[in-house]
């Protein structure tokens, strides 16, 4: 005679293992609304408030608690420029592999000194050479203007006081190492707004080498006028 009942004794806790369940034996349709639990899921880690559930075959379960990928600011946060100032840095975290620089309203003091950014490597010095930076820009009924420099990344051609930009330097790093990256600019000139102007190139650090700094610097003497405004964030993708 089958079993159709239980007694009022029940059934003791862990009794019932997963291996004494024939496959497929509990369907979607047996299970209530709202009834499976965080605690009754096999998750390789405890997580924290703001993560997501990744698939990670390689981990216990396959599940795991993760941080969804944000963009930050850097401790330095919006820097507004005062007059005169030059080489203003921002702090840029291990490991990360997306950098995004967005200024507003940027112009030197001094002819002849375009306005340009470098990297910090980890030990907090300065690369100043080595960058494959190509230059270009062009207008309406005009001659394109091309060129190239390994000083720095920079608009090159655009020198005057005039110039006020507006835009962002963003950055891409392949891999995890945060050792190679491309990066792109092409900013809008207020004064001569229809212009199309662009930079973009490559950098390769040394092997354990990272981007820890963001500089942002003149060509020479004088620095940025006042009001100008900086901010960089960073991402690990």
């Amino acid at each position: 005679m089958a079993l159709t009942k239980l007694n009022t004794h029940g059934i003791g806790a862990d009794v019932i293992l997963a291996e004494d369940i024939a496959s497929n034996a509990v369907t979607i349709a047996e299970l209530g609304d709202q009834a499976v639990s965080e605690a009754k899921m096999q998750i390789s880690n405890a997580g924290t408030n703001g993560q997501f559930l990744q698939k990670q075959s390689g981990n216990t379960g396959g599940l795991t608690w993760a941080d969804a990928t944000t963009w930050t600011a850097t401790t330095e946060g919006r820097v507004t420029t005062s007059q005169g100032q030059d080489n203003i840095d921002f702090t840029i975290p291990a490991d990360v592999n997306m950098i995004k620089v967005v200024f507003w309203g940027l112009s030197q003091v001094a002819n002849d000194n375009p306005f340009r950014v470098l990297v910090g490597h980890a030990d907090g010095t300065i690369k100043t050479t080595g960058y494959l930076n190509t230059s270009t820009y062009w207008y309406h009924s005009a001659s394109t203007y091309l060129t190239e420099n390994t000083t720095g990344i920079q608009l090159n051609g655009w020198n005057s006081t005039l110039n006020y930009w507006y835009g962002e330097l963003n950055f891409s790093s392949v891999g995890q190492d945060g050792r190679r990256w491309f990066y792109h600019m092409n900013p809008y000139n207020d004064t001569y707004g229809e212009y199309f102007a662009m930079c973009n190139g490559r950098l390769a650090l040394d092997s354990g080498d990272q981007i820890r700094k963001i500089r942002f610097t003149c060509g020479s003497a004088g620095g940025y006028d006042s009001g100008g405004q900086i901010i960089v964030y960073s991402a690990e993708f």
